[in-house]
């Protein structure tokens, strides 16, 4: 990790500890001193990103109290053994994975097995905040690649020649949909 990744990665904790400490404060002494690490924080992570925060443009304003985030990912794949790609504009994870498949997509499937649960730290993820990933292994049973707002690009691919920009947890949830197990995988 670059010295500005692990600097970044240090500015997101403490803003989530300030985060927390703020919400559950009991005094103004404790207030002011986890105001005061916010605003740490937040100049801290501007020094990483070259970025200005304004009230209109707040830093992490999604942090919220810090807690796990959970979303559901689904690895569809079809008759050949190909599985669909998308290219994410940004939208947050979906408790409803079928739904976001389709709509993101333009593939209907039918859900198979829980793959398995993965944890973005246990990846060296430097997101701001620690999320949980459920992983879906699905059979698609209508529709057809069509890009959306949230994917510009849907494309069919066979499991062991993903692109080469995938993360290191996106290719762990495709090789774990990929292999022929029944067993969930827990990262």
């Amino acid at each position: 990790m670059l010295p500005s990744e692990q600097l970044r990665f240090w500015a997101h904790e403490l803003a989530a500890m300030a985060t927390t400490g703020l919400e559950f404060a009991s005094n103004d002494y404790d207030r002011d001193r986890f105001q005061r690490m916010s605003a740490i924080a937040r100049d801290l992570a501007a020094m990483t990103i070259d970025a200005r925060f304004t009230p209109e443009r707040p830093y992490l304003p999604d942090l919220g109290v810090v807690s796990p985030k959970v979303g559901c990912s689904v690895a569809a794949f079809d008759e050949g053994g190909r599985v669909v790609l998308i290219k994410r504009a940004g939208s947050p994870p979906s408790a409803n994975a079928l739904r976001e498949l389709h709509e993101e997509t333009g593939f209907a499937a039918a859900l198979e097995r829980l793959v398995g649960f993965y944890d973005n730290r246990a990846f060296a993820s430097t997101a701001a905040y620690q999320f949980y990933i459920c992983v879906f292994r699905a059979r698609i049973t209508g529709g057809a690649a069509r890009p959306s707002v949230e994917t510009p690009e849907v494309v069919l691919v066979e499991p062991d020649a993903p692109p080469e920009n995938m993360s290191a947890l996106q290719r762990a949830m495709l090789r774990d949909a990929a292999a022929d197990r029944c067993e969930a995988v827990y990262q």
